[in-house]
């Protein structure tokens, strides 16, 4: 296991949780030069006459000198092609002193977890009609509050809560921003296949974090897993709160975290918007069934307030038709039956819904700019602390 993947409270992950370990560089042998070949003495006839002949040591002097000279000019050039090589492989030059960080973030070192490859082998495997198991209310609480706990820097105390539902904590420093991420999940990869519960990334290169990134659709929503993973990487502070199963893995409905208030999704949730974080909850909708739009921006049963208006806006910026839900009639994806939503409109914390056309979610380009947009909503909300 690699020390950029490491296990709080002694629990271990399983196959496929692990950071990637580098073997060291192979060890370079010096190059070896032969020495200086042993030349015989010419005995050819000069034209000319008869010359002074050189004694042989003479001789075996001067083509020694020869020979070093050729050997050293050769080793110079091996070992400027060596610093070339060595200054390509850096990126063209030395690398600059100091961390080049922006807005709370640590550079990336090349090394540690890559979260959207991780996030998108945990996803990967959700299709409905299998894959959930209902949660007992107790199992509910344990990882709300174990979650609530490690927002708050309390890693031993949501060790020992987590633990009552079989959940864990592993700190992983995630490769592309070099900021440390806690990831809360099953402790066990077979039992997070079966129960379909899901998993919380807290970022801990913050103090406190302030906002939260909802995914209550990964893969039926598609792209939307990849889209928070984005915004969570592009704004510190985040908490990105996933969703452990396909929609309709229940065919009853009970695996819908958006409309189902017992979830352990729901439940973490409202314990994160009970310390007043706000959040941004991302859906993905087919053209056909709002002609015309490319995205509908609502507030669930809230009023709107500057955060809907920025982000909005910032989404027409880049050219698309966007249905503003407090003032426009978007059909039916304007957010007002989210339980998630209704839930923090209770508690006068802000929430948005967001609803994203297929190719805004699935073209990377486009998917990019969307998740800039909600990263600097996101940032917008980092100057106001949580509640104790």
């Amino acid at each position: 296991m690699d020390a950029e993947d490491t296990p709080v409270g002694g629990a271990r992950p399983g196959p496929g949780h692990g950071g990637s370990t580098f073997p060291p560089p192979a060890a370079v042998p010096p190059q070896a030069y032969p020495p200086p070949p042993a030349f015989p003495p010419s005995h050819s006839a000069d034209p000319r006459g008869p010359q002074q002949e050189q004694r042989p040591e003479q001789q075996e002097q001067r083509r020694a000198r020869r020979f070093a000279l050729a050997a050293g000019g050769g080793l110079a050039a091996l070992v400027a092609l060596a610093l070339v090589l060595t200054l390509l492989a850096r990126g063209g030059g030395p690398a600059p002193a100091g961390p080049a960080a922006t807005g709370g973030d640590t550079a990336p070192s090349g090394r540690g977890t890559d979260l959207e490859a991780r996030v998108s082998a945990f996803t990967s495997p959700f299709v409905a009609g299998t894959g959930y198991r209902a949660p007992t209310a107790a199992q509910r609480r344990a990882v709300a509050d174990g979650v609530a706990l490690a927002a708050q820097g309390r890693t031993e105390e949501a060790t020992a809560e987590l633990a009552k539902a079989d959940y864990r904590i592993t700190e992983l420093t995630d490769s592309a921003t070099g900021r440390r991420t806690a990831e809360i999940a099953d402790a066990a990869p077979q039992s997070e296949g079966r129960r379909g519960w899901g998993r919380v990334y807290i970022d801990l290169s913050v103090p406190h974090p302030s906002w939260t990134l909802q995914v209550p659709h990964p893969v039926a929503d598609s792209r939307t897993e990849n889209l928070g993973v984005e915004v969570f990487r592009a704004a510190p502070g985040g908490i990105m709160v996933l969703a452990g199963s396909h929609r309709r893995a229940d065919p009853d409905g009970a695996s819908d975290p958006a409309h189902r208030a017992d979830t352990v999704f729901a439940a973490v949730l409202e314990g994160l918007a009970t310390r007043g974080l706000p959040g941004i909850q991302v859906h993905g909708f087919d053209e056909a069934s709002l002609a015309g739009q490319d995205s509908v921006v609502s507030t669930g049963t809230a009023p709107a307030g500057p955060a809907a208006e920025l982000t909005a806006a910032g989404l027409a910026a880049d050219g698309w038709n966007i249905c503003r839900a407090w003032k426009d009639s978007c059909g039916q994806l304007e957010g007002t039956t989210n339980v998630e939503g209704r839930f923090a409109a209770g508690l006068g914390v802000p929430w948005l819904h967001v609803e994203l056309a297929t190719r805004l979610r699935t073209e990377p380009d486009l998917r990019g700019r969307v998740a800039a947009t909600l990263a600097a909503t996101a940032r917008s909300w980092t100057a106001a602390p949580p509640r104790p």
